[in-house]
C-alpha cells in the first residue's frame, strides 16, 4: 500500500447555522490565496471566541518519490521508462494541486476571520442601539459583502482545482491499466516485470491518493457554498437591523419618542382570530416568504383599514426563543416596509409544538 505522508494542517471548528423560511396560504481584505503569515493568522483566530469558521478538510497530501529503475534496453524496458516519467509527472501534479488547495484553505480562513470581525463589530453596536439607517453601519456592512465576494472567488478557485484533480485522477487510472497491460507484451526480461510490479504498486496507490484529494476538494466546495449561504443570510438580517437601528429581539434602537418603529416584544399576545392569517416556517434555507406576506397584508388592509397585526415568535418547546424572536423582528421590519404603521404591529413570543422556529401572524 502506498505510504503517503498525511500531515494534519490547520484544524477548523465548524458551526453552520442554516436559517430558511416557508409560508402557508475600511479594513484590507485578503487576496484570493491569502497571506503566508500563518502564525499571525493563527493569533487572530485565537482572539475570536466561539467563531463559526468554515468547515474544511485538513489533510495535507504528499506522495512519496517514484522508485528508481534502469532501462533494460528491451521494448518493455522502454515502456517502463515512459511509465515512470508519467507517474513522476502525476505525483508532481499532486504536490502542485495540494499546494494550491492549502493556499485556498488559508485564504478561506483568513477571509472568514475578517468577515466575522466586521459582522461582530456591527452586531456589538446594534446590541446597544444606534440611529436608524446609520451610514457608518452600512459602510461596515459593505465590507462584509466584499468578504462574501472573496468567499465566492475562493469557491470558484476550488471548483477549477477540482476539475484539474479529476483529470489527473483519470490519467492515473489509465496509467495503472497501461502498466498492467504491459505484462502481456512479449520480449520482456525478468527485470522488466520486476520494475512493472513496483510501478503498478506505486501507480495504484497514487490513484488512491489522487481520489482522496478529489474527494476533499469536492467536500470543501459543498461546505463553502453552505457557508456562503449562511453569510448572505446574515448580511440580509444585519441590513434589516441597521434600518431600524437595533440588533436582535429585545433591544430598542436609539430613536426619539416620536419614532415608533422599534421592535418590542410583549410577554403575551391577545389575538381575536382562532388561527393565524399567515405562518412563516423557518425550517430550511433560501425560501422567500415575502411575496406571500405581501399578499395577505394587502388583503387584510383592504378588508379593514386599521387592522392590527399580532406577530408571534414561536419556538419549539424547551429551546431558546432567540431564533424565533430574531425571525419575528425581520417580519416586523418587512411589515414596516410594506407601509404598516408600527402602532398597528404587536410583537410577542411563546413556546409551542413547532418543530422549528416559526412566526405566526394574527389579525384583529
Amino acid at each position: 500500500m502506498f505510504k503517503s505522508a498525511l500531515k494534519m494542517s490547520l484544524s477548523v471548528a465548524a458551526l453552520l447555522v442554516l436559517n430558511g423560511c416557508a409560508y402557508s396560504s475600511d479594513a484590507l481584505f485578503p487576496s484570493l490565496f491569502g497571506s503566508d503569515e500563518q502564525e499571525s493568522m493563527a493569533n487572530e483566530q485565537a482572539t475570536v471566541d466561539n467563531m463559526a469558521l468554515p468547515a474544511l478538510g485538513t489533510t495535507n497530501f504528499e506522495p512519496l518519490e517514484v522508485s528508481d529503475g534502469s532501462n533494460t534496453g528491451t521494448f518493455v524496458g522502454q515502456k517502463v521508462v515512459t511509465f515512470r516519467n508519467e507517474l513522476t509527472q502525476l505525483q508532481s501534479s499532486i504536490r502542485n494541486n495540494n499546494a494550491q488547495l492549502q493556499q485556498i484553505r488559508s485564504s478561506v480562513i483568513s477571509n472568514a476571520l475578517e468577515y466575522h470581525k466586521v459582522t461582530g463589530t456591527i452586531e456589538a453596536k446594534l446590541q446597544v442601539g444606534t440611529t436608524p439607517g446609520n451610514p457608518n453601519m452600512f459602510a461596515m456592512l459593505e465590507k462584509a459583502q466584499n468578504n462574501i465576494q472573496v468567499m465566492n472567488a475562493n469557491t470558484n478557485a476550488l471548483t477549477q482545482l477540482a476539475g484539474k484533480v479529476a483529470a489527473d485522477t483519470a490519467n492515473t487510472e489509465y496509467l495503472v491499466d497501461a502498466i498492467r497491460a504491459a505484462y502481456t507484451i512479449s520480449g520482456a526480461v525478468d527485470e522488466d516485470h520486476r520494475q512493472l510490479r513496483v510501478l503498478e504498486n506505486e501507480a495504484s496507490q497514487t490513484s488512491v491518493l489522487m481520489n482522496s484529494l478529489l474527494n476533499e476538494v469536492n467536500s470543501d466546495i459543498v461546505r463553502q457554498k453552505q457557508y456562503i449561504n449562511t453569510a448572505n443570510d446574515t448580511v440580509v438580517h444585519l441590513g434589516s437591523a441597521i434600518k431600524v437601528g437595533s440588533f436582535g429581539v429585545n433591544n430598542v434602537p436609539m430613536v426619539s419618542s416620536m419614532g415608533s418603529s422599534s421592535a418590542r416584544f410583549n410577554s403575551a399576545v391577545a389575538t381575536s382570530s382562532s388561527s393565524p392569517l399567515f405562518v412563516a416556517k423557518f425550517n430550511k434555507p433560501g425560501v422567500n416568504y415575502k411575496e406571500g406576506l405581501k399578499q395577505v397584508v394587502a388583503a387584510a388592509q383592504a378588508k379593514k383599514a386599521n387592522v392590527i397585526f399580532d406577530v408571534v415568535a414561536v419556538s419549539p418547546a424547551g429551546s431558546s426563543s432567540a431564533v424565533a424572536k430574531d425571525n419575528a423582528t425581520k417580519i416586523f421590519q418587512d411589515l414596516l416596509d410594506m407601509g404598516v404603521g408600527a402602532d398597528r404591529i404587536n410583537l410577542s413570543a411563546k413556546s409551542g409544538d413547532a418543530n422549528s422556529s416559526e412566526v405566526q401572524i394574527f389579525v384583529r
